[in-house]
Formats: C-alpha cells, structure tokens, sequence
C-alpha cells in the first residue's frame, strides 16, 4: 500500500509493465545519479580489450571490408531489397554470423566491446546489413546464449555460428508492443507433455528466412494457489506443423533487411524447445533486449561516423561563391556538431558494452539510455548531412537520402525512444520516491521516527558540505576537472528536480509522462557525458604513460600530443552541448504550456 508523503500525498506507484521488478542486487550508474551519487567504481577505468582480441578483431575487420568493398551496392539493395546471396555466403564463410558467439559453439567468442566494433563498422557499410546481423547476435540467438540448457547449446549455437542457421526474436504482437506482460499468444500444456502454441507476432527480423526463432507466450501457472499467466520463451522452427510466414514486408528504409509476420496455428512444442523454464520469459526478454539496446548503440555510432565522412568530403569538393563550402561557418557547425556527436555516441557504446562485461553492474537503464541518445543523435547526423548536401541530398544517385531512411528506425526498434525515456525515468525515481515516504512517515511521528530524522538532516548536510567538493574521487586529468565539476553540479540538480518532482506530483507522477521523460533526458545527458569524460580520461592516461591507446577506443588514434588535442578538443564541445541540453530537460521540467499540450490534444480527439 502506497503511504502518504509530509503533506498527505503518497509516492509513485509504477506502472504494471514496468521491469522494475526485476532491479537487481548490482549497482546501477543511472540509478544513483538520481539520488545525487556518483559512482566512481563503476564510471572508471574506462573499458578496454587486450592487445591480442584488438589485433585479431581489426584483421576481421579488414577481411569484412574486403567483402563488403567489393560485393556491396548499397543503392542496388535498396532498390531490390534484398541482399545478393553469394556476398552473404562469403560473411557466413568469413564467421560474422558467430562474431559473438563463444569458441567451444564454433564461433569467434569475441567480448561485447569487440562484437560492439564490428557491428558498428557493419552498419556504416548498410544498416540492413546490420539489422540482420544484429537480429541474428544481439536478440536471436541471445535467448540460448543466457537461458539455454548445454542441450540447447549444443542443438543451435554451432549451425547459428556458421550462419546455417539464422535467428529471429519473435516478442512483438499486434496489441502488444513494449508491454511484453500483455502478449496474447498462448501456450498451454498437453498430457503428452508439450504445449499447444497459437498467436500471432509482427515485425520479425530475419522472419522469412530464419531457421532458430525464440518466441514468447503466456503460460497458465500455479503461484500462491492461484492460476496466473506469465510469459514464457520457446525455441521453434519453421518445420514445425502450424508454422507459418506471412509476406515480407516493405519498409522506408534499411530495404535490404526482412521483417514479416509470424503465425502460430496450434504448434506442438516439446517441453524440450521451453527456453529457461516455464514463467521464466519476461526477466530473459528484457535481458536480451538489454543486449539488442547496446548493439543497436554501437551502430548507430557507425552511422554517424559514416554520414560525418560522406557530409565532410561532399563540402570539402562542393564549391559556391568561389569557395568550397567547408570554408564557411555555418557549414563548420554542421560538421563539427556532428564530430562531437561521433565521439560520444562511440564512448557511451563502447562504455556500456565494457559494464555487461563486468558482470557486476545492473546495465538495463544504461543499454536503454545508450539506444536513446545514440539513435537520436543519428537523426541528427543525417538530418544535417542532406542539408549540407542541398537539393543531391534529396535524390537518389547519391547517399544522403538513403542514409536519412535508414536511420529513421533505430528511434523506433528494441523499444521506443518515448517508452525507453520512461523506463529511465521511473525506475530512477523509485529509490527516491521511498525515501520520501519514510520522510513523511517520520514527519507525522517525530519521537518514533527520530533516527530517520536524524539520518536526513546529515544527508542534507554532507550534500552541502560537498558542494565545493570533488564527488567524483578519482583524480582526473586537469584538463578536464571543470567538465567534472559541471557533471557533479548537474548531478545534485538532477536529485534535486526528482525529489521536487515526486512531492509536487505524489503517485500522480507515473502519468506526468511530461515530466518524467525531461527527469530521464537530465540522467541519460549524465550518463552519456560521463562515459565520454572517462573514454578522454583513459585517452589522456594512456598519453601521458606513452602507451598505445588503440585498445581504449573503437577506432585507432595515433598516440602523439595533436591527435590528443583534437580529442580534448572534441571533448570540450561534447560536454559543453550536453551541459545547454540538461539545462534545457531542467528548466522545461514544470513548462506551463505542458497544460495547453494535453487540453489540445484533447480537443483534437473530441473534434
């Protein structure tokens, strides 16, 4: 039951299909910065891979863009939609389709930072390209990965690594979308011992073609003396009696990648294909989206690399007035916008693919605010080359129109950037939400109640103490302690905009979507900015030690004091733009026009 707050109010109550139940025992990055911390342990070292996985993946690289130089017509797939068979059995013989699937499985077992660079320098060649990758990687076969028994293993994960077998994640329904508890697909035990599976699943990637698919269903079980439904995952295969493939579907953009409807017609399943046990598909869902949210990430850094390249030399050669266009400033913004972009979204991918290596950090809300802001600064690298590109960046013929299609998605899948902005926001506010309710319990019997008193007044005053004071204790380099100061100021703000929140709003605030997106926009600002003050940090470290920094960051840059000043200075416009935006999430959190929005769109509905 919710208890009130100091002023008869009582805190937030999430929303059903919110994961929040699932908070771990691990830390988390995002979570604390709502409550005004910090966490060192976490935000440094900034992640890297061994000088041996670094060698062995740019070679692979090299053998991929061999492939891809010679076989890819990026214009011919989109007007096709389809890729050419021959260039896919080359990167099936190659070992793409097992990049990050472990040695003892056939695959390659390359650590998420490495399977990060490879997906990114794919998505820079063709997003459909990728979507198929990281259909197939990051969510298809991902289930058995994390979930399957060695039987299972054993059954897909070797004709999964030589891409015999291609993968589908089939989770989404008509009427159910990011609401994974509602799906309707159902699965009900038989007395032989399997499950008669029906529903219906839309948007499958790989979907026509795919020969391991992991789908979910609601299950009727026993819990507490009563028969709940809760979702569990199944390994299929189009053999399967009931199996159906609807048309594959026509898309604006990344063509070359295949989506189409699934139809279950009473599939006899064996108890054998139940992926992680019977009610266990929710928690294993939101894990392999989390997988799928940092892929995704990784490229869509490679598409603002990509378009930043194509918009850069399409300036340098175009000229007007004389002068090639780089040459003036309103071009340079352009551009340099978009390499500060770049830079982040690869710090903030490569820093959350290094936390679901560690394995002890809770990376949910990380993966889902990588995805966010990453995606979001795509379309603004796109959107910034077809102007640079004037009216060529409008027709086919040359690569800006198609870029901006492409990218159009990645705001859309593994969760949109509106639910996930949501998932950021309520799961942040929960922690400070009950420990506002223990405040006003306290307030309404202070003798009782004294020792959470006492406990609150020497938070408040070691949070002013600290005001002047580094939260972050790490020593940094001095170049950068004043982006690190502004992070920890913003940081306090972000706590003190929650709390305000929670008690201006009570429980009322799970429907503020409003206001909590603009709570979830300030974490997501910090998180990313801290991930790309301590890729800098680690750049800077390895500078000053004279080593070889081409294991700290997806691309290589040479270890001389230029190629450091062009990242100091790339990092300097990073944080300064993400300092204008959280102060922008800040100052709108309580817009009055917020009422105006909704009576409107109220409006429109009567009308």
């Amino acid at each position: 039951m919710d208890r009130p707050l100091q002023d008869g109010r009582v805190g937030p109550r999430l929303s059903p299909w919110h994961p929040i139940s699932m908070s771990s025992e691990h830390p988390s990055f995002i979570r604390q910065l709502f409550t005004g911390g910090i966490d060192d342990e976490i935000l440094f070292p900034f992640p890297s891979i061994s000088n041996e996985e670094h060698q062995r993946v740019e070679d692979f690289l090299a053998e991929i863009r061999t492939v891809l130089d010679e076989e890819l017509d990026p214009d011919r797939i989109d007007e096709e939609e389809q890729f050419p068979p021959e260039m896919i059995t080359k990167l099936k013989e190659l070992g793409l389709f097992g990049a990050g699937i472990p040695t003892e499985h056939g695959g390659m077992g390359l650590s998420q930072a490495a399977y990060t660079r490879v997906f990114q320098l794919v998505t820079a060649y063709d997003a459909g390209l990728a979507i198929m990758f990281g259909v197939h990687l990051s969510i298809g076969i991902k289930g058995i990965l994390l979930a399957g028994s060695d039987a299972q293993k054993s059954a897909y994960l070797p004709r999964a690594a030589t891409g015999e077998w291609l993968a589908s994640f089939a989770l989404t329904e008509p009427l159910a979308g990011s609401d994974v508890a509602s799906i309707r697909s159902r699965a009900t035990p038989q007395p032989d011992g399997t499950l008669l599976l029906s529903g219906d699943k839309i948007w499958i990637g790989n979907g026509s073609f795919s020969e391991v698919i992991v789908a979910f269903a609601q299950v009727a079980m026993e819990i507490d003396g009563q028969t709940k439904d809760r979702v569990t995952a199944f390994i299929l295969r189009p053999d399967m009696p009931g199996y159906v493939r609807g048309e594959p579907l026509r898309k604006m953009g990344a063509r070359g990648s295949n989506q189409c409807e699934l139809h279950f017609r009473d599939i006899r399943v064996p108890a054998d294909n139940v992926l992680g046990g019977i009610g266990g598909g929710f928690k294993l869902a939101m894990r392999i989206l989390n997988s799928g949210r940092t892929g995704l990430a990784g490229g869509a850094a490679g598409g603002i690399r990509e378009a930043l390249q194509a918009a850069t030399s399409f300036a340098m050669d175009r000229e007007q007035f004389g002068k090639p266009i780089i040459s003036y400033e309103l071009i340079q913004e352009k551009l340099a916008r978009m390499a500060a972009d770049a830079y982040t979204a690869e710090s903030v991918a490569y820093f959350t693919a290094g936390l679901i290596e560690r394995g002890d950090v809770d990376y949910a809300l990380e993966a889902a605010a990588a995805k966010v802001w990453t995606s979001d600064a795509l379309d603004r690298a796109v959107d910034e080359a077809v102007q640079i590109a004037g009216g060529r960046g409008f027709v086919k013929g040359y690569p800006f129109e198609r870029m901006y299609r492409d990218a159009r998605i990645t705001r859309i899948f593994e969760g949109t950037n509106e639910i996930l902005r949501l998932f950021v926001g309520l799961s942040g506010i929960e922690e400070p939400g009950e420990r506002l309710q223990e405040i006003g319990a306290a307030l309404r019997e202070p003798i009782r109640q004294l020792g959470t008193l006492t406990d609150v007044a020497g938070e408040r005053v070691r949070m002013a103490l600290r005001r002047g004071e580094p939260a972050v204790q790490r020593e940094v380099h001095p170049r950068l302690r004043r982006h690190f100061r502004f992070l920890e100021d913003h940081t306090r703000d972000l706590r003190t905009a929650t709390e305000r929140s929670i008690r201006r709003h009570g429980r009322g605030i799970v429907d503020r979507q409003l206001v909590v997106t603009r709570l979830a926009d300030m974490a997501i600002e910090l998180y990313v900015r801290g991930a790309m003050l301590a890729r800098t940090q680690a750049i800077l470290d390895a500078h000053e030690a004279g080593r070889s920094h081409t294991d700290l960051i997806p691309t290589p840059l040479p270890c001389d004091g230029e190629a450091v000043e062009r990242t100091l200075r790339l990092c300097d416009l990073s944080a300064q733009f993400s300092g204008l935006r959280f102060r922008g999430a800040r100052e709108s959190i309580h817009d009055e026009r917020d009422e105006l929005l909704v009576q409107i769109a109220h409006d429109l509905t009567d009308g």
